[in-house]
């Protein structure tokens, strides 16, 4: 088994995070709330300046657009999730990661780049 780094400097054509499913919620219009999730072909890829996300359709976010990202833990029933906010406060994204590894790299990633870590994400990367 191989274990997945986010190589530096970073390719041009991007890095595909290994993933199991991801959701999204955000708003329509603008105060309308929806919700949407991927199990079967979701992904997420970083580029050097910005992320690509499928859900139910490919989106791009800028990294400066990237408000906050959080951590939420594995519990009962329960997958551990990165969860990635952005400014605009209508979209968040909740990845479920294919491993704790993939998960702590990612957050790594995140550190690395100066987003802002929730106290939930930095103990993931003190442990």
């Amino acid at each position: 088994m191989t274990v997945f780094q986010i190589p530096d400097p970073f390719p041009t054509q991007g890095v595909p995070v290994p993933i199991d499913a991801i959701e999204s919620s955000f708003r329509m219009l603008g105060f309308i709330p929806g919700t949407s999730r991927n199990d079967l072909s979701p992904r997420l890829v970083l580029h050097p300046t910005r992320l690509e996300v499928k859900v139910t359709q490919t989106t791009y976010h800028e990294y400066t657009a990237l408000k906050r990202v959080d951590y939420e833990p594995e519990g009962f029933l329960r997958r551990e999730k990165v969860i990635l906010s952005f400014h605009d406060d209508s979209t968040t994204y909740y990845v479920k990661p294919s491993s704790a590894a993939v998960a702590r790299e990612l957050l790594r990633f995140c550190h690395r780049r100066g987003f802002a870590l929730t106290a939930e994400a930095q103990q993931v990367l003190s442990a």
